[in-house]
């Protein structure tokens, strides 16, 4: 009995595509489930066997040191298919082997250890390797585990907030800036992200503030307009109405505010962490009209616009103690990746800041983009959603359609033209998870229409992992979700289009397709231990239920 023939993927063309426009610069938006690294790999397979590319001069970057194995295993088995006659030829129709096509992949198959097949540190860490002069870096180059950055943070903290606190420039910043709520460990968490980020931090952060200004100045002129607002309780004629109360309550607050001399005790009270809590100036629907003689609604304007200036002085004087803060932070920090940079001993995000500037110096720029221009002819970039920004940037500069050019180091990254072929992405918006290790989907939207125009926009939609009922539901679900408007109007895109992915696994012949376990409360308390026994039990119920119902299970690979 025959098999009938799998029918191709709707999206067949588009696929088709990767494998053979190859002097194309593509730029590929791949749903879930929709063989993303597999588009890849058939890419990288091509490059080889038409002889566009040897493996050596070639690139191909992804997130986790996990995935990056993967694909290199996943390209030497189709290298080695290949190698053997399985992808060059069809001896069982009288086709035999490309003897050039087989040649060309064993000489990839010696090329694989070497290749840039990885992760973008470990990209980054050869492209300083590569250029270590141009670099400023010595001779050996260590790269520091988490663990060891950690622990010599720590040193370097200690002994910074040492001299921080005993810093008499600094101490009427700091005991303002406490004043405010904020606790001592704020200062080490902003320290943390100053140095995952240190980058931004040397554009963003001036090296310089002023002091804070006086309180006094401002508390004076905020008072004023507080007092000509509450001048209207002379207007009203029931002193039991409780708007007449609230505003004796702000008049009296603002008398203590009067009455105090330190700067400090100001800050507290302003801040509601002194000993007095300070009356509300959010008056709701309290003032009854028939019991003044204005307009009740104009007083509570008034005065609620000057409770907004009240909190402004505050708010002015806390944001200079952060600012002048911030600039002492940003000396330590910048200093800590100047001695990790002359001592060749490197943490993660250091080799990525350091390769961007690497290949925009004004000196050397020019020099190293052509080397690694002609060193890495395809650059294939893997799961794009998720990596840091740096690697668009990165990637754009070496594949410069003129790279020597002082305008493919001093442009930003989407006004840079690329070599066509040179370039490949590959990603899922939707997938993106990693904002907290700064992936930014806007990023990735900038990325598609720079890199996608022209018809370069490659969309892959046939989900191969799961059955149509679940794929159903996300589109229906997902395509009403992502397509409403913002209720707020963003200056940078960050929502992608969803795009309907369409199943090519059936429904289950038999059995649910899908099914839930433990989906009743235990009753009374339980710990660890009970949930886990009730688990186990939930799981071996449920196969026991398989088994006797005869639920249709398949492993996904009679679909490809």
């Amino acid at each position: 009995m025959s098999v009938a023939p799998i029918p191709p993927p709707p999206d067949q063309d588009e696929r088709d595509r990767i494998r053979t426009d190859l002097d194309a610069t593509l730029f590929v938006e791949a749903g879930a489930g929709s063989g993303k690294t597999t588009a890849l790999v058939d890419r990288v397979l091509s490059l080889v066997t038409t002889g566009a590319a040897e493996l050596r001069s070639v690139a191909a970057i992804t997130f986790t040191e996990k995935a990056a194995a993967e694909l290199r295993d996943r390209i030497r088995q189709r290298l080695e298919q290949a190698a053997d006659g399985a992808g060059a030829g069809d001896p069982a129709n009288g086709l035999e082997p490309d003897p050039v096509v087989v040649e060309r992949c064993q000489v990839a198959i010696d090329q694989l250890d070497g290749a840039a097949i990885g992760t973008l540190h470990a990209f980054a860490q050869r492209v300083l390797a590569e250029n270590p002069i141009e670099a400023g870096l010595p001779p050996r180059v260590e790269i520091l585990d988490e663990v060891t950055s950690d622990v010599e943070f720590e040193r370097r903290w200690a002994g910074f907030l040492d001299r921080l606190l005993t810093d008499s420039a600094m101490e009427r910043t700091l005991l303002l800036l406490f004043a405010t709520g904020v606790k001592p460990a704020a200062l080490r968490a902003l320290a943390v992200e100053f140095d995952r980020n240190w980058d931004l931090v040397e554009d963003r952060v001036p090296g310089d503030a002023p002091d804070p200004p006086a309180l006094r100045r401002g508390l004076d002129r905020a008072l004023a307009k507080v007092d000509a607002g509450c001048a209207a309780v002379a207007e009203c004629k029931d002193d039991s109405d409780k708007l007449y109360a609230r505003l004796g309550q702000i008049v009296e607050y603002g008398e203590r505010l009067r009455s105090m001399d330190d700067e400090l005790d100001l800050l507290e009270e302003l801040s509601e962490i002194g000993p007095q809590k300070p009356p509300s100036f959010k008056f709701g629907n309290i003032g009854a009209k028939g019991k003044w003689n204005c307009d009740v609604g104009a007083v509570k304007a008034e005065v609620a616009a000057a409770g907004e200036i009240l909190s402004a002085v505050k708010g002015d004087v806390t944001q200079a103690c952060a600012r002048r803060i911030a600039s002492a932070l940003r000396a330590f920090t910048l200093e800590a990746a100047q001695l990790r940079q002359a001592a060749g001993e490197l943490a993660f995000h250091d080799l990525l800041v350091l390769s961007r500037s690497l290949v925009t110096h004004a000196e050397h720029g020019a020099a190293v983009r052509q080397r690694l221009h002609d060193r890495y002819q395809r650059l294939l970039l893997d799961e794009f959603q998720d990596t840091d920004p740096i690697q668009i940037e990165l990637a754009v500069r070496i594949a410069a359609a003129d790279p020597s050019s002082v305008a493919a180091g001093d442009l930003p990254w989407n006004e840079v033209p690329v070599q066509p072929g040179q370039l490949f992405v590959v990603g899922d918006p939707k997938q993106s998870i990693y904002r907290f290790r700064r992936a930014d989907i806007s990023v990735f939207l900038d990325a598609r229409h720079r890199l996608g125009a022209e018809g370069n926009l490659v969309e892959l939609c046939t989900n191969f992992r799961t059955g149509a009922p679940i794929i159903e539901w996300a589109n229906h679900a997902f395509g009403g979700l992502m397509a409403e408007v913002s209720d707020v109007d963003l200056p940078v895109a960050s929502q992608p289009t969803y795009v309907d992915l369409a199943p090519v696994r059936p429904a289950p012949p038999v059995g649910p397709p899908i099914s839930v376990i433990a989906r009743t409360a235990l009753a009374g308390k339980s710990n660890a231990a009970v949930m886990r026994t009730n688990e186990a039990t939930e799981v071996a119920a449920t196969v026991q239920r398989v088994i006797a119902e005869g639920w249709s299970v398949g492993t996904g690979a009679e679909h490809g």
